[in-house]
């Protein structure tokens, strides 16, 4: 396992419920000594270890065997280098998202497309066509989102299917699955994440607060937002590229936590979040897109709406006003949680019923009874990690994977223990609700799953 932080720590009990692991049998290489005494108690072998581009290979050398599996749960470390060396070495291979070497997402030397998730899914996908599909398996981006969700729509759409009565068979390839949300009449995909675990510490100034790596938050949040635009959109956002020509995919010339869109959760109704780029959102447009040569017949738009924590929300304006220069201490909340939940969903909008939203939520409560020093974030991307795992050592010869390859039933059955209540809900709740006379210029009321309307917009006085 690399990287010991708030997932790492998360994991390590569970690992046993799962698996058959005597002593040492788990090694855990990590940049810093945080996580040594829960390690330990866990019974693996901690190592203090700084993985760099140069010293990975060697220091990698010292412990991966043949028939091993690699868990990437660090930042800053190269998910692709690790991928290949896993590969080379025949061991699995798992991860919660899809990293680079320091130096990328916050670099303000390069262009904002450099910066983008796009470019680095790009090469992920070119690694999977070098290694080919008989390759050790190398499970990617399999947290919660990216990871979880994409089986969250899968179950939506079949939610969907019987409520309106639709003939279709459950589906079996990728292009089933995208003639079903066809025909369902999916336009709009909101992952859909709404976070109100608090502390009794409230955030001070110059502190970045989070409920999970604040590293890792930070990135996400300096980076810019990006959507997967789909078929019905009458309009593209104002300053927005789109990554190559037929990709139907862009990006905002804008930072992910300075952009801000509308959604709906079943236990807080409509809420403004930031819109913040995640692998989910290419992976889901394309495993539901339908195309005619070079262009698509149907697509649906593909969107991540996040409100973190409310100190992490207080943390990211302090951070945009400081010119997007990080505070210098950090604080991941953790035991001085005293109430809240993570809920964590997919929002498919467009057809007959309106709106149907699918996902977990899970209390502070219920996270401390699978780990009493963990939260309700890390549980759920510890959910999709042991997931990945599981699904990983039952696949052993399946190349490098995305969620969206995998089969959804069997990793549903893996995660919901610790999910909390999986909960799907319909609702007649649209972005146009609540935005008033002084908005109405602005909005396609016709149409209120349309992409303008659920990007938030400033008032113009």
């Amino acid at each position: 396992m690399i990287g010991c932080g708030s997932i790492g720590q998360a994991i390590l009990p569970l690992l046993h419920r799962h698996l058959t692991l005597g002593p040492g049998q788990i090694v855990v290489l990590s940049a810093d000594e945080a996580g040594r005494c829960i390690a330990q108690e866990n019974g693996a072998n901690f190592i203090h270890a700084h993985l760099k581009p140069r010293s990975f290979r060697r220091i990698l050398g010292e412990h991966i065997r043949p028939g091993d599996l690699l868990l990437n749960l660090s930042v800053d470390v190269s998910s692709l280098d690790l991928v290949r060396y896993a590969s080379e070495n025949g061991a699995l291979y798992v991860d919660t998202s899809i990293e680079p070497w320091p130096g990328v997402f916050d670099n303000p030397m390069l262009d904002l497309r450099q910066r983008t998730n796009f470019m680095i899914r790009e090469r992920a996908l070119q690694l999977s066509r070098e290694l080919g599909r008989d390759a050790p398996t190398a499970v990617v981006d399999h947290g919660a989102n990216p990871g979880l969700v994409s089986h969250f729509v899968k179950k939506a759409m079949l939610d969907l299917k019987a409520a309106l009565g639709n003939p279709r068979g459950t589906p079996t390839c990728p292009e089933e699955w995208a003639l079903l949300s066809q025909e369902l009449g999916i336009n709009l995909i909101q992952i859909s994440e709404r976070d109100t675990q608090a502390s009794d510490r409230p955030k001070r100034p110059g502190e970045f607060v989070n409920t999970w790596s604040v590293d890792g938050l930070v990135d996400e949040a300096m980076q810019p937002s990006e959507i997967s635009l789909g078929t019905a959109e009458k309009r593209r956002p104002k300053a927005a590229q789109f990554h190559r020509r037929g990709s139907g995919t862009m990006y905002l010339n804008r930072p992910g936590a300075a952009t801000f869109a509308r959604s709906w959760t079943p236990s807080s109704g409509g809420f403004q979040g930031v819109l913040m780029t995640h692998d989910e959102v290419f992976s889901i447009a394309d495993l539901l897109s339908l195309r005619d040569g070079a262009d698509f017949k149907y697509r649906p738009t593909v969107m991540y709406v996040y409100h973190p924590c409310d100190d992490a929300v207080l943390s990211m304006l302090e951070l945009e006003g400081s010119g997007w220069q990080p505070q210098q201490h950090k604080r991941r909340l953790g035991p001085d949680i005293v109430t809240g939940m993570d809920e964590l969903g997919v929002l498919l909008a467009g057809h007959a019923r309106n709106a149907y939203w699918y996902g977990s939520q899970l209390t502070i409560e219920e996270a401390r009874r699978h780990v009493p020093y963990a939260n309700a974030t890390s549980i759920q991307v510890v959910a999709g990690a042991l997931t990945g795992i599981m699904w990983a050592i039952h696949n052993p010869r399946r190349g490098l994977v995305e969620p969206d390859d995998m089969d959804y039933e069997f990793c549903m059955a893996v995660a919901t223990p610790y999910l909390g209540r999986m909960v799907g809900e319909f609702t007649d709740w649209t972005p146009l609700q609540g935005r008033g006379e002084l908005f109405e210029e602005m909005l396609d009321v016709d149409r209120p799953w349309q992409l303008e309307n659920a990007r938030a917009r400033q008032w113009r006085g």
